[in-house]
């Protein structure tokens, strides 16, 4: 039961839901936000539980008008079949929920808002776009072949694209809806650009501070070429660095200095 208790206390309601909901009671609405929020907690939460069974830092899941958010704490340098669990949990814990509440006897109206509120809130998670759970889970299946710097070019070469076609979308099917899809993914987009270098930067301190030690090895030229789940041997000007040793210098001395 305390379990269950400490796990509650981590879900957080933004004071503007309160007025979300009485807007939603005032205009006969109360049946479609009770369920668009029943999706979207058992969506976060799926991401957050996960994270707690795997031992990651967990902060809270704090609920908007328009969605919630999990926040977690969580390495850079994690392995990345946990990343991709936590990610993957989420949209999964959402169409189990679906599948319980179709053995309720709902009537064919809210059965169709209830299910079209599903799909809706799935595919946009599920858009390869940055930061959704699609674009994060896009982009943890790039590190097993490309660089952790490169899946970011990769990824925002994807994200903005596909934000260039809906822009093109909108010009020929103006909607509300659309208009709104686009500002939001544009300012989470534009939000998660200006973070990318705290990303690279929080990447490599982690591998100083922590040391995590991997099975697998590779030979590079540069830490913009260092992969996840690697540990590196960089070959720089005819000479040969440890992972550890680059970053003991970079971290210390600010450049790399080698005996020629």
């Amino acid at each position: 039961m305390s379990i269950i208790m400490s796990m509650l206390n981590k879900i957080k309601l933004h004071p503007s839901c309160y007025f979300f909901l009485l807007a939603a009671i005032l205009t006969g609405n109360f049946f479609t936000v009770t369920f668009c929020s029943l999706l979207l907690l058992v969506h976060e939460c799926g991401h957050f539980f996960t994270a707690m069974f795997l031992k990651w830092s967990t902060d809270k899941i704090e609920f908007y008008p328009f969605g919630g958010i999990a926040k977690l704490e969580a390495a850079i340098n994690r392995p990345l079949k946990e990343e991709l669990l936590v990610l993957c949990m989420g949209p999964i814990a959402q169409i189990l929920c679906f599948e319980v509440l179709q053995n309720f006897n709902f009537s064919a109206s809210h059965w169709q808002i209830i299910s079209a509120m599903h799909h809706q809130i799935l595919a946009f998670n599920l858009l390869p776009i940055l930061p959704l759970d699609g674009g994060r889970i896009l982009q943890c299946l790039l590190c097993y072949f490309v660089s952790y710097y490169h899946s970011f070019l990769i990824m925002y070469a994807i994200s903005f694209g596909l934000l260039f076609i809906f822009c093109i979308l909108f010009l020929k099917f103006a909607t509300l809806s659309l208009l709104l899809v686009m500002v939001v993914l544009v300012f989470r987009l534009q939000n998660e650009y200006k973070k990318t270098n705290y990303y690279l930067e929080k990447f490599l301190l982690e591998r100083y501070l922590y040391q995590p030690t991997f099975k697998k090895k590779k030979i590079v030229r540069s830490p913009l070429q260092f992969k996840r789940d690697y540990q590196h041997l960089l070959h720089i000007n005819h000479h040969y660095l440890l992972e550890k040793e680059y970053l003991y210098q970079k971290y210390h001395f600010g450049e790399i200095k080698l005996k020629s």
